[in-house]
């Protein structure tokens, strides 16, 4: 009779029971149709150290970044942490976030739950990621991009929201974006045993090969085809060559990165791989043996403009920082298959009725458990909206004619010695 009740009672909210013990499921981590409550509860003085941390802007963009990933500068302390009621007592809490989304009164945190219980997972996940939205006052870009790009059949993250409190204090709505880690791999790709790295304002141009930050999987593999394709596109004669869609094809997959770099380009996502080589994973398959690139850090999509596009006549369909893009984009080939890509996202997964009901719907969801910091939700949603509504009928105009012609180099990676 108890764990009937137990079911009856904890079904709705993803609780599973065995024995006498709650435990949460993984898919109830994920249900956008929800806020999830999650209460941090550790010594004051530990959250000043978390909240204080920080990150030096002159040793995270530093030229010896192309010798290594710089070190992270946060470390884990012990937190209790309760989420939708299930108590976990040893809890790893850091902060976490690059540049941009710094915050000492809402820090983005990781929560690590195997830190001091190396058997403590969700579903096999061991590590949750909260963000703050500190560069997405609408908290729509993550939960909606990432949904897009999954139901386009992109390699994503899920992501929900959190109410997150520490200490009883509420710090409001959190985006909860799923960790590239083993449950993701395993669902996308069907193991995870491949090789996986992570790309931060960094791509693959020569003398770089080493800034990659490898996650898992086998380095010397990985390192042997980062430097491989690196020379390959570095190559201006090879570029030119009439095999070069073939030969770069023996490295990246070229139908899943043609629909990753027309999503870019669709949600006008300035801040990732096409946009400004940054927020992005890519992982060595063993089934396919290249590289799958994984979108990562969305907070900052659905902008017509990207922060650092000063030239007026840049495209607004494409995007084409990314080392890998750019090269694409001065073939013909390469051009085709970036518009084809595109005109099937628009024709079959951009749907602008659902999109913007889907806003809406966000929005009710979150307005009650808002921090006084958010206070801007309602203005933000509204651009996004008119990004939404707008957005189809612009490009199409723009490559009415075919694909815009543009040339432009890509940057260098950014250090402190070019900015």
């Amino acid at each position: 009779i108890r764990r009937l009740l137990f079911s009856l009672l904890t079904g709705g909210m993803g609780l599973a029971v065995s024995g006498n013990v709650v435990a949460l499921e993984l898919e109830a981590l994920f249900d956008a149709n929800r806020v999830i409550e999650i209460d941090i509860t550790l010594p004051e003085s530990d959250w000043d150290t978390i909240r204080k941390h920080s990150r030096d802007f002159r040793g995270a963009l530093s030229g010896e970044r192309r010798k290594a990933p710089p070190k992270s500068p946060y470390s884990y302390v012990e937190a209790s942490v309760s989420i939708d009621g299930v108590r976990y007592p040893k809890v790893g809490v850091r902060k976490k976030g690059f540049l941009g989304s710094q915050s000492t009164s809402r820090p983005s945190l990781k929560l690590k739950l195997n830190e001091v219980d190396k058997h403590a997972s969700i579903g096999g996940l061991t590590v949750l990621t909260l963000n703050n939205n500190r560069q997405d006052p609408s908290l729509l870009s993550q939960i909606l991009g990432y949904k897009v790009c999954r139901d386009a059949e992109l390699p994503a993250p899920r992501c929900a929201y959190a109410r997150v409190t520490v200490n009883g204090r509420n710090l409001g709505v959190y985006s909860h974006v799923e960790g590239i880690k083993v449950p993701l791999l395993t669902r996308e790709f069907g193991a995870a045993d491949g090789t996986l790295y992570e790309g931060t304002i960094v791509d693959f141009h020569r003398g770089w090969e080493q800034a990659f930050e490898l996650k898992q999987g086998n380095d010397e593999k990985g390192r042997r085809l980062i430097r491989e394709l690196t020379a390959l596109i570095n190559d201006d004669a090879a570029v030119r060559n009439s095999d070069f869609e073939e030969r770069i094809g023996r490295y990246v997959h070229l139908p899943d990165f043609y629909r990753f770099w027309a999503l870019e380009g669709l949600l006008g996502a300035w801040d990732g791989y096409s946009g400004n080589s940054n927020n992005y994973f890519f992982y060595l398959s063993p089934e396919t043996e290249r590289i799958h690139f994984i979108p990562w850090g969305a907070d900052a999509l659905f902008v017509e403009k990207g922060k650092f596009d000063n030239d007026p006549r840049t495209p607004r369909s494409v995007k084409t920082t990314g080392l890998i893009a750019n090269r694409l984009y001065q073939t013909a080939f390469g051009k085709k298959g970036y518009r084809k890509a595109l005109e099937a996202l628009l024709n079959e997964h951009w749907n602008e009725k659902e999109l913007l009901a889907e806003t809406h719907r966000l929005n009710q969801l979150t307005e009650d458990f808002l921090h006084p910091e958010q206070g801007r939700v309602s203005r933000a949603s509204d651009a996004i909206r008119r990004f939404i509504e707008t957005r189809r009928s612009r490009i199409e105009a723009e490559i009415a004619d075919g694909m815009p012609d543009w040339n432009q180099p890509p940057r260098p990676p950014i250090t402190m010695d070019n900015l």
